[in-house]
């Protein structure tokens, strides 16, 4: 199947491949702790189920309900067992990424319970019922706000403050995985302007983030591709997507350090791996993906 939008790569990837495959044992997580918010469903459950099969260390899943989070839990715990390598230790928090308290003890719990965390998937998000800015409700549209930015700040504040190892090596640097969306820089679409704009302060927010840690953190936005989640069926958007795209996707990312010239950019999880590598030159000459305004300079 070919892209329904204009790609950066020639191969335009609708489901995982060897080089991104969680499997490969060049992408080991093995001794890591991840933490992956919003992690029970939909894009976060194929994250952290990615993040087991490469076999870290431990897989935390946030999330608001309880059931969900359980039945969860019990599925990418038999997943671990199953693994030939050593299970990784699965657990979850009830927590809800707007409560800074909250969240800032689940970070500090981590560390003194399983050690630092590796990586951080921020993948937490929320979409208001779709209308237009003049018809729309403004607590539900403020909701957007709330979960997206003010999450987002909440959850790699805890991360920086409380959750990673500050002496780790460059080796061993801690990343930071924030799930964006392609909304951010397609044309405006009917009906979406609370979870775009509220997307596109998250991305901002999250490339001071990439300039204010580099060098001690690795930093990447993603798209995670068309694939089945509570909001999908919410918008009624048909999937177009492997559901274990963004996951592999993101442990390519989180594995490869061949991959840090895309700190602090947004990529796609369907743009070709070994075609974006080759455009490194191009993407940092450039400085390719990231928030600007187009034609303000040459």
């Amino acid at each position: 199947m070919s892209s329904p939008w204009p790609s950066v790569t020639k191969t335009f990837h609708h489901s995982p491949y060897e080089a991104i495959d969680p499997r490969n044992p060049s992408l080991s997580a093995q001794g890591k702790v991840v933490i992956v918010t919003g992690g029970a469903s939909g894009g976060g459950k194929s994250i952290a189920t990615a993040f087991t099969i490469a076999g870290a260390r431990a897989v935390i899943i946030l999330g608001r309900t309880k059931e969900t989070l359980e039945a969860t839990t019990q599925v990418l715990s038999s997943l671990a067992l199953s693994q030939t390598k050593k299970p990784s230790l699965i657990r979850y928090f009830v927590a809800d990424v707007r409560d800074t308290q909250a969240i800032a003890l689940v970070f500090q719990t981590v560390r003194q319970e399983i050690g630092a965390v590796d990586i951080l998937v921020n993948n937490a998000g929320y979409l208001s019922t779709l209308d237009t800015t003049e018809n729309s409700d403004i607590e539900d549209y403020w909701t957007s706000f709330e979960v997206n930015v003010k999450g987002t700040l909440n959850v790699v504040q805890a991360f920086l403050r409380f959750g990673r190892d500050k002496t780790a090596t460059a080796k061993r640097q801690p990343t930071i995985l924030n799930v964006s969306t392609a909304g951010v820089h397609l044309p405006c679409i009917p009906r979406y302007s609370s979870y775009a704009a509220s997307k596109v302060a998250a991305w901002k927010l999250v490339e001071y983030v990439a300039f204010e840690t580099a060098g001690s953190v690795r930093v990447f936005s993603i798209h995670p591709g068309s694939i089945e989640t509570d909001m999908s069926r919410k918008a009624n958007i048909q999937p177009l997507d492997d559901f274990a795209l963004p996951g592999a996707f993101c442990v390519w990312l989180s594995a490869t350090p061949e991959a840090d010239f895309l700190h602090g950019r947004l990529v796609w999880s369907n743009w070709d791996v070994q075609e974006l590598m080759e455009r490194k030159p191009e993407i940092i000459r450039e400085d390719l993906f990231t928030l600007k305004l187009s034609g303000w300079h040459d």
